[in-house]
């Protein structure tokens, strides 16, 4: 290549190089889209639209949330994988999406690890072991040896096949021994509806759903499934405070970007979330809608990701749960 043939092509390069820096400076330019796979009402959007307001205020762009749901969350997650990956499509979701539907389904439209750059875990949406009034038990230790005598008397009720809380039932009756009836709804409103009716006996419920009905005296809560007490459920004991340890299922929210982001994009997102998660409303917003706050950046994010992605896998298959 002659002198000025080369000249030139490093000029455009550097041109480009450039260019793209100065846009990635600029970021966001633009309105900033924020999509949320599952329906609006959801833990997720309980999530999803207070951050998305404070990243508009912080950044002085519009961040509009969009909800695609289907296929348990995995048709807007295929939605952010195959985005531009430039920032303005970001994906705040649930462990269903990366972690569930990776271990149960034969086929995913996308590689739940290869096809993201993880930002960060911004909340746990605990649950409570909760049981129909008829149930003759008070305590976890009680459940427990009631299900060991009358195996398969008990049904549980999920809001549907493999989603958090019916994997959550498939862990406790997996580490304690026992056998309850899995009974799937389309939905938790459904399968909540039956365990106040008495129709089911047992729910693995989220304590925002649970908390309500526990106060008002239709439903027994045994344990909360997370590290510390819950401060919607402040008298209900956790599972491993009463020698249970290891109930805890990953139900957790964060947010991820297409895996092609440029670096510098991606910290300035994860640096706007993080001003955003130290901020007490924020927390206490979280709280109130029965979440756990967190703040678990980008690299911790995915170890822990993986971690239980393991678990998850190894349980569906002594589970001998059937792939869908």
């Amino acid at each position: 290549m002659r002198r000025r043939e080369l000249v030139l092509v490093l000029g455009s390069v550097l041109l480009g190089a450039t260019e793209a820096g100065a846009q990635v400076a600029a970021y966001p330019a633009r309105p900033v889209k924020i999509v949320n796979p599952f329906p609006p009402g959801s833990p997720v959007d309980a999530v999803a639209r207070p951050v998305a307001q404070k990243l508009q205020e912080l950044w002085g762009q519009a961040v509009v949330v969009e909800n695609k749901a289907g296929a348990g969350g995995t048709v807007g997650a295929e939605l952010v994988a195959h985005a531009g990956a430039d920032g303005y499509t970001l994906l705040v979701t649930s462990a269903s999406t990366h972690v569930i539907a990776p271990a149960l389904r034969q086929s995913m439209p996308y590689d739940a690890n290869k096809d993201f750059a993880p930002l960060a875990l911004l909340a746990h949406g605990p649950t409570a072991i909760v049981v129909h009034p008829s149930v003759p038990v008070a305590t976890l230790a009680e459940l427990v040896q009631y299900a060991k005598a009358n195996p398969g008397k008990l049904a549980y009720a999920s809001s549907g096949l493999g989603t958090i809380l019916h994997l959550n039932g498939e862990l406790f009756t997996h580490r304690t021994g026992t056998q309850m009836l899995h009974v799937p709804y389309k939905g938790a409103v459904p399968a909540s509806t039956d365990l106040l009716g008495g129709q089911v006996q047992v729910m693995f419920d989220s304590i925002s759903n649970a908390a309500p009905q526990v106060k008002a005296g239709r439903l027994r809560a045994l344990a909360v499934l997370t590290p510390q007490r819950s401060p919607l459920m402040p008298d209900v004991p956790t599972a491993t405070e009463q020698g249970f340890a290891g109930l805890e299922f990953p139900a957790w929210i964060g947010a991820f970007a297409p895996a092609a982001t440029p670096r510098e994009v991606v910290a300035r997102v994860v640096a706007s979330l993080k001003t955003i998660m130290d901020e007490p409303a924020m927390k206490e917003r979280f709280v109130q809608s029965g979440l756990i706050p967190v703040f678990v950046p980008e690299a911790d994010f995915a170890r822990e990701m993986a971690g239980h992605q393991k678990m998850v896998s190894e349980l569906v298959r002594s589970a001998k749960i059937p792939l869908q």
